[in-house]
Order: C-alpha cells, then structure tokens, then sequence
C-alpha cells in the first residue's frame, strides 16, 4: 500500500492505492485548502507550516496514522525540477550514474546545493539498437531536504519522490497505455503553473513548464472586473473561461467561445504558449503525431475550457479520469485533480514490486 501526495498552492491531495492482481484499488482519499478563507490566498505566503497543516489535517479526517505508513511518495516540481530523455549505451548501474551526473551538470540550471538523480529505464532504442533509453530527473538537495521536512513535520519517517511530469505519465499509462505509433499529450492546470508533458512510445518524452494557471485566471479576472479575488474565484469556477467577458452581455457570457472576442485575455494567452509547445515537440519528433489530448488538474474542469481548447488547437481534448481503471473509484468530485497523485502512488507500488523481484 502506497501514499501519493500532491503539494499544491492552493490545495493537498493525498490518495492511498494498493496493487491488485490486474490493477490498482483505492483505499483513501482527501484534499485539503492550504488557505481556509480563499479571500486571503496569496501564493507568496504560503510556506512550510501551510503544507504541514493540511498534510496532518488529512491524516486525521483519512484515519491515517503516518508513522506507521513505510511507503509515501511526494512531488517535486519547479524551476529546480529537470526532466530529459537521453539515449546511452548499456552500462553497469554505477557507470550509468556516473553518466547521467555529467549530463545533468551540462544541461540543468540548479540552485547551487548538489544535484540529486534519479532515473527511469524506458527500454531499447529503436533508433540505436545498442542503445537504451533513460528519463533523467535531476533535482538539487535544498529542495529534496525541504520536501523530507514537510514529510517529517508532518509525522512520516520518510519518503520518496517523483517529478510532476513522470507523476503524470504514470497516472495516464496506468489507466490508458500507450498506442504503438504516434504521441499522446497531457496538460496539468495547476494553481501557479501549467505542465505540459508529450511522449510516444517511439516518440521522445518531452515536458514543459508554462507559468499561467488557475491563480492567473483568477487574478486576471479580479483586475477585469474590479471584484475581489473570493468573488473572481466563485465566477471563474462558475463561469470557467467566459468570467474574463466583462464587456459582454449575458448571451455572449453563455457563448462557449466567447474568448475569441478582441481583447486578450490570460486563456489566449495559455493557448498560444500551448500551440507553441506543441509546434516546437513537431519540429524536434520526426513524424511525430498527436493521438490524444488530455487535461488534468484543479482547473481542467472549468466551464468551457475544453471546448475552447479543441476549437484553438485544432484537435479532440478531454479530461482525464485517471480513476477510470482503479478499483473503489466511484463518484468522486473532478477525479482530474487528483492525476498527480496518483501517478506518485503508482510510482510507489511499481517501485515496491520492483525491489521485490
């Protein structure tokens, strides 16, 4: 039995997955605000005891006894978070740290505290076949170190880490696979950053961090319609992408395209960040395609978003239910939300199973 938790900015998801004969099984779930009174929410406050707080009100409200739990996976993500795939040749385990460390030294900006490496086996090459393909995540120490002292404040012992976007990636292949041709593409709306994540199975796996999300959505409208943040948050959940219309009337309001509209606003400018993603992965995949497009996060169930998404992008989008093949998964509230941790417990039970053979 594993433990995902997502440290979010506006909120900790926390599930609890155990490994069946054919799948996963849930066995707990919960979410708690960092900030109860949303009308002061400020992203640049929130720090260590926020996290603590949520993480052990969670473990009380989920009956959880942290000390006793030995398998939690948290998420890293951020600027001090690097993602890469990378193709080498077969080698020993200490040969191929000893790889990866020069790699990471050349191609992922820290902080200046020590890299840390961890690293995924993704297969044969197809394109080398003396090769084999790696994911690289490279993070530094400061911020492991700051993670560990959430944990433990909060009453575990320990814990592991995955980066945001393999969370993700595992959350989607362990409900969905992935087609033998082509790249499948997931956008996580989060409350500071949107990820991005595109990968095939003889696709490269390419992730991107784009600095607008749900807070932005929200702010934007604020400033919009000079209302408060608590009122800008209530109309954009209620209205989604339309609450930024405040030259519109009711009927343009309604319009699920209202966005196309002559003033620009922070979706358009997401959806041009997106496009520009997905532009540059085409020109570095050849014959690379697009099969699915998927969104996940607090923010991917917003009124409109998904219709809007398609009709800018020119391609199918829809929401991912990364509960869609777990066992005890019923009737819960925008299950997007919950993908990343998810995809950390998943992470946790494969590498359980793993260490077992």
């Amino acid at each position: 039995m594993t433990i995902g938790i997502d440290f979010g900015y506006s909120q900790v998801k926390m599930v609890q997955l155990d490994k069946t004969s054919d799948g996963y099984s849930l066995q707990n779930i919960g979410i708690r605000p960092l900030v109860n009174d949303i009308s002061k929410f400020n992203p640049e406050t929130i720090g260590k005891s926020n996290w603590v707080a949520a993480i052990q009100d969670l473990c009380k409200s989920m009956k959880i006894n942290p000390k006793r739990i030995k398998n939690v996976v948290s998420v890293i993500s951020g600027s001090n978070v690097s993602v890469r795939q990378l193709s080498t040749m077969e080698m020993s385990k200490d040969e191929l740290l000893s790889s990866l460390e020069f790699e990471a030294k050349k191609h992922i900006p820290m902080d200046g505290s020590e890299p840390i490496l961890d690293y995924h086996v993704l297969g044969s090459d197809p394109k080398e076949l003396d090769k084999i393909l790696i994911l690289l995540v490279a993070t530094s120490r400061k911020l492991i170190t700051f993670h560990n002292e959430i944990l433990k404040e909060s009453g575990f012992k320990h814990g592991i880490f995955e980066a945001e976007p393999v969370a993700l990636a595992n959350a989607y292949v362990g409900n969905n696979g992935l087609l033998s041709e082509g790249s499948d593409v997931i956008l996580n709306i989060g409350n500071q950053n949107t990820t991005l994540v595109a990968w095939g199975k003889t696709q490269k796996f390419f992730t991107r961090e784009i600095n607008t999300a749900g807070h932005h959505f929200t702010q934007a409208t604020a400033k919009a319609l000079s209302i408060s943040y608590k009122e800008a948050e209530d109309l954009k959940i209620e209205k989604g992408i339309n609450s930024l219309s405040s030259n519109a009337d009711d009927s343009a309001v309604d319009s699920p395209f209202s966005l196309q509209m002559a003033e620009k606003t922070i979706y358009t400018t997401l959806t041009e960040e997106i496009r520009k993603t997905l532009r540059y992965y085409m020109k570095n995949s050849p014959q690379a395609f697009f099969n699915k497009f998927y969104l996940t996060g607090g923010s991917a169930a917003l009124p409109g978003l998904v219709d809007s998404l398609s009709e800018n992008l020119n391609m199918k989008v829809e929401i991912l239910d990364p509960f869609e093949k777990i066992e005890n998964a019923d009737s819960i509230d925008n299950p997007a939300q919950y993908a990343i941790a998810i995809g950390a417990a998943i992470r946790g039970l494969e590498k359980k199973t793993k260490s077992k053979d």
